[in-house]
């Protein structure tokens, strides 16, 4: 079915604009009455008029599996409805840039910036699979990069609303590039590790620029997924870990047995790779926290709390838990010093967490019992709290109480309260504050959030955590870019604006109105003298409608021309 070609109200909602078409239907920026707030509305490519009685019901079962999810990298599904026989979606209004079209704007991604983005869909995918929900359509244009870094998953389940009833049978859903096996082979056992092959395909891409299965034509795609191992990553790119390049491989498995067993356990290989990654001007006592998250830290605790539990509550406990620790330190190091190999991958993570729990152990050993000594005694003093059962304690025990009717029954053999504690909640260590430069050559501002940091100039000087994302806007020269901070208190982040270039739109539409972002700039052809280097989307909207779309890359001191026909 073709959707209208304009609409002034879908439901409740009034469409402000038709932002994109794809496969599956039709995307428009709306706006909800009700609750005053934006909205973006998907009205599909599906028609309910020939209902089978089948369709129908099957599409709310499916999207009422799909509205359940609520997760921080999943994009949140409103309401499910329909307009003349036409089902539509209404979701948040997302404002960024989909991976996709990242892609292809400078400055490129770091390997870092890869890892990280890989690893938060990991967690919006992992959730999903819990709440029994596949995506089946992971690819770059369905991942959306906000202002603020965070990664949302897009189309979140669409993929199966409109497969087996809903779609005519045969019909191979997806961008062939990035199926799995079993999909292409049009298997019924579809499940979360289709959507981890999906996304070592997105992994590859990332990082070499090139899809792992190549080819003219479809099918021959689908033959290469099939029958054909991907060409190595050394082929087009140097230097990757070795477990990084392993883990892509493990991804990308013909066999889904052979894949990460779930999305989380690829994130976190992922996550614990980044933090074998060279530090980029964070201090060394800082790094062990960089990529800290929660489900991470709850590991730790976890092998920390079954040391413990495999100890019997003794005097010697507190020992067995550190040497524990001590055994697992050594065996990392003496990991640590062979030659990296594709299964080396938690070598580091190891070491770390060693140290975390021989650091959690001591505070057992040294930091829970009554008997400690005050913090102005020797370094000595401590050890002196750890004895064996036969040592002579240093001060006579109290002699017991006397025996009376009302006396609780005698305890002295049981372990005392004060002998085991919980494991303290880590204390969150703040983020170092870094001097920061920034400097361009016309004035632009810098905002955190909603609020201004600094205002407009060309040269800013502030201080800021490291890691906060920060958004730089000029609005005249149409600059608005998220911008890290990195480096160190004694070792700044300095931050140059990209240079002005020009862009000249030229369109056989020239009573319609040239549109980027939000800003109409009239009708074409039509030059923008100054406008900072990058990529832009460049809209022809005919009576509020987009009919053709650019990606234009501009560079500093040249010209683009944008010839949209």
């Amino acid at each position: 079915m073709d959707a209208p070609k304009q609409l002034e109200k879908i439901g409740r909602y009034q469409i402000l604009e038709r932002v994109g078409k794809g496969g599956m239907g039709v995307l428009y920026r709306g706006f909800d009455p009700v609750l005053d707030r934006e909205v973006a509305i998907k009205l599909m490519l599906t028609d309910f008029t020939e209902d089978t009685e089948q369709m129908r019901p099957r599409f709310y079962r499916e999207a009422r599996a799909a509205a359940k999810l609520n997760h921080r990298n999943i994009v949140t599904i409103f309401e499910f409805a329909e307009e003349s026989n036409t089902p539509y979606i209404v979701m948040e209004f997302l404002r960024g840039t989909p991976l996709g079209a990242r892609l292809r704007e400078e400055p490129p991604l770091s390997l870092d910036d890869k890892l990280n983005i890989v690893a938060q869909l990991c967690d919006g995918l992992a959730y999903a699979h819990e709440q029994g929900v596949v995506h089946r359509d992971v690819k770059p244009d369905n991942v959306f990069i906000l202002e603020d870094g965070s990664v949302k998953l897009l189309d979140f389940g669409i993929a199966k609303l409109t497969s087996s009833n809903l779609t005519r049978q045969g019909d191979v859903l997806g961008s062939a590039s990035y199926m799995s096996p079993e999909q292409v082979g049009g298997s019924d056992s579809v499940d979360g590790r289709a959507d981890i092959f999906s996304t070592g395909v997105m992994l590859y891409e990332l990082l070499t620029g090139r899809k792992p299965f190549e080819a003219e034509a479809p099918t021959a795609v689908i033959l290469k997924i099939l029958k054909d191992d991907p060409p190595p990553l050394e082929t087009y790119v140097q230097g990757l870990p070795p477990q990084l390049v392993a883990a892509v491989m493990k991804a990308l498995s013909k066999n889904p047995d052979d894949r990460f067993p779930k999305a989380d356990a690829f994130g976190r290989e992922l996550q614990l790779i980044r933090r074998s990654l060279p530090p980029a001007g964070m201090p060394s006592e800082l790094e062990e926290t960089r990529y800290a998250n929660t489900q991470m830290i709850k590991q730790i605790h976890q092998d920390l709390q079954k040391l413990r539990d495999d100890a019997t509550v003794t005097p010697g406990t507190s020992t067995a838990v550190a040497q524990a620790a001590r055994d697992a330190i050594g065996a990392a190091a003496a990991d640590a010093a062979t030659p990296a190999s594709s299964g080396s991958s938690w070598v580091i993570p190891t070491a770390v967490a060693a140290l975390v729990v021989l650091g959690a152990g001591a505070y057992f050993v040294f930091g829970t019992r009554q008997s400690s000594p005050p913090a102005t005694q020797t370094a000595t003093a401590p050890s002196a709290a750890v004895t064996t059962p036969s040592s002579s304690p240093a001060v006579p025990p109290a002699p017991p109480a006397p025996t009376t009717p009302a006396a609780a029954p005698d305890t002295s053999a049981a372990p005392k309260a004060a002998d085991v504690v919980p494991a303290a909640a880590p204390r969150p260590v703040a983020a170092p504050v870094v001097p920061v430069s920034m400097a361009g050559g016309y004035p632009f501002e810098v905002l955190d959030g909603g609020k201004v940091l600094s205002p407009a100039s060309a040269a800013h000087d502030f201080k800021a955590p490291a890691g906060k994302s920060l958004v730089v806007s000029a609005p005249k020269y149409f600059l608005r870019q998220t911008v890290r901070v990195d480096g160190s208190p004694t070792r700044g982040f300095d931050w140059t604006a990209p240079g002005l270039g020009k862009l000249d739109v030229r369109s056989a539409q020239e009573t319609c109105d040239v549109v980027i972002g939000d800003r109409k700039l009239g009708n074409p052809p039509l030059v923008i003298p100054e406008i900072a280097a990058g990529q832009y989307r460049v809209d022809i909207s005919c009576a509020g409608e987009v009919v053709k779309s650019h990606y234009a890359t501009v560079r500093a001191g040249q010209t683009y021309v944008a010839a949209i026909k």
